[in-house]
Formats: C-alpha cells, sequence, structure tokens
C-alpha cells in the first residue's frame, strides 16, 4: 500500500504569511519613499499573488504522481 502523501507545510502557510508580511513590508518601503497606504496596497496585493502561486505550487506538488 502506498503511503499517503501529505500536503505541504509551506504550501498551508503561503497564503496567510502572504496576507500578513506584504502590506508589512509593503508599508515600510511605502513609508521610506512618502506613502505608507500606497506602498502597503501595493505590498498587499503582491503578497497575496505570491501566496496563491505557493498554494498552486503546493497543490501540484501533492497531486503529482512521482
Amino acid at each position: 500500500m502506498r503511503e499517503r502523501k501529505r500536503f505541504p507545510f509551506w504550501g498551508a502557510i503561503a497564503l496567510p504569511a502572504g496576507l500578513l508580511w506584504g502590506p508589512l513590508i509593503g508599508g515600510g518601503i511605502g513609508y521610506a519613499f512618502g506613502n505608507v497606504m500606497i506602498g502597503a496596497a501595493i505590498g498587499a496585493a503582491l503578497g497575496v499573488g505570491v501566496g496563491l502561486s505557493l498554494l498552486a505550487a503546493a497543490i501540484v506538488v501533492v497531486s503529482a504522481d512521482i
């Protein structure tokens, strides 16, 4: 019997981490350039995008029949 693959931890935390760290890092960069809100908004969008990409990669990894 084959061992069941577990979902990768990095895939499970990718989206929440992107939601958390994206606005924080973007807000910090925005503060350096003079507009915290725009920096946080751009950071949040990038964080969600990267989080979704990593989540999709984790789904591919766990579903691959290698």
